[in-house]
């Protein structure tokens, strides 16, 4: 007697690959999330724009991860055909408030690269093309955010219409086009600002290997893009309203890819002074070390070293920060200056409320009007 033929599974349930993918990469991005705060906190003790935004971003993926837990839970992975028909409704209502979330959890995290960025780049050119990607990201997400939001009248028809509501939507197709433009401007607002600085980097005075390093950190931002390359054939599923929460399983997953990525890429760019600051040997408790210009290398007096500086003086009145200038035409070379508010100073206050003060190969500063007192140091470039 032959052997029955194989017959597939009636059904397909996707719900835990959906669950496991969403708890998987938030679990990388907080992790990525709570190193970068602990640096900024307590190995750098400086927290700027961009770890706010940074921040933003990785709340709104919080609750991204939630409404796609509740949406899998409810039915979304699985065909409309084996779900009960109450369950239909409320899957689809957990994963159409997934959208709006995921595209300000993006607003935040391409606003938090482009500060970082823009904290580094001297060029106009550069400076110009980052703003460009911003302004143009930005403002299409806000666009494509009401859109989608406002598709349908009364905006809870998108899911009632599943329990015999009545209302009206938009055409499926204007939704689909609108995402298609916003996966393009994605691609390449990700793929601009993952290439970009490998050019900013390859001109500042660090070491190869410091380059090497920072830009294959910064490019691997570059991966999210891809998830995003791979989810635009899953895009059609949306107007498949018969089996809507099935079809839009893989759309889900590689938004859910593209974004957990993104944050942690975004973060790890970030780590170095953690990862030294580990690894170095440590020295007394306070004076300075160079980053980028040599495993353990310091600074004292008036030494000259590649790299950059950070202050490890503990309870002294100065903040640390990078400043990088680019002579046009001449060497890159990175000057610091430090200087004291002169408020400061006369308030008696020793606290880390001050910053360094970049000075330029021409000459110039963007030294305030407040700072009155300090001490600058600088280092001549040179023609190539």
């Amino acid at each position: 007697m032959s052997a029955p033929a194989y017959a597939p599974p009636q059904t397909l349930d996707r719900a835990p690959v959906v669950i496991t993918i969403l708890g998987t990469f938030l679990t990388l991005s907080t992790i990525a999330i709570i190193l970068r705060i602990y640096c900024r906190l307590v190995v750098v003790k400086s927290i700027g724009l961009d770890d706010y935004f940074i921040l933003f971003s990785w709340v709104g993926y919080v609750f991204f991860v939630a409404f796609g837990i509740a949406s899998a839970y409810h039915g979304s992975g699985v065909h409309t055909t084996h779900l009960d028909p109450a369950n239909v409704p409320i899957g689809v209502e957990w994963w159409w408030v997934c959208e709006p979330v995921y595209v300000v959890a993006n607003m935040g995290l391409k606003a938090s690269i482009g500060v970082l960025l823009l904290k580094i780049a001297v060029s106009k050119i550069h400076r110009a093309i980052i703003w460009t990607v911003l302004i143009v990201t930005e403002v299409y997400c806000v666009v494509f955010f009401f859109l989608f939001v406002f598709q349908c009248t009364p905006v809870n028809y998108f899911w009632t219409r599943y329990s015999g509501a009545t209302g009206h939507c938009i055409n499926p197709i204007i939704t689909i086009n609108a995402v298609y433009a916003y996966s393009a401007i994605s691609c390449w607002a990700d793929w601009t600002i993952s290439i970009l600085p490998v050019f900013l980097v390859w001109n500042l005075q660090m070491n190869s290997r410091t380059k090497v390093s920072v830009a294959c950190i910064l490019l691997v931002c570059a991966i999210a893009s891809t998830a995003t390359i791979i989810r635009i054939p899953y895009i059609k599923g949306l107007k498949n309203e018969t089996d809507f929460l099935y079809a839009v399983t893989d759309f889900a997953i590689w938004s859910t890819t593209e974004t957990g990525i993104g944050i942690t890429a975004c973060c790890a760019a970030t780590l170095r002074p953690l990862f030294v600051s580990f690894f170095a040997n440590k020295g007394s408790s306070s004076g300075s070390k160079i980053y980028g210009g040599g495993k353990g290398s310091a600074w004292t007096g008036n030494k000259t070293n590649t790299g950059y500086m950070r202050s490890e003086g503990k309870g002294d009145a100065f903040n640390s920060e990078i400043a990088l200038s680019e002579g046009v035409g001449h060497a890159i070379v990175v000057t610091t200056g430090i200087v004291q508010r002169s408020d400061d100073l006369e308030n008696g206050d020793n606290s880390s409320n001050s910053s360094w003060n970049p000075i330029y190969p021409d000459g110039r500063s963007n030294e305030g009007k407040d700072w009155g007192v300090g001490a600058k140091a600088t280092a001549k470039s040179s023609k190539m």
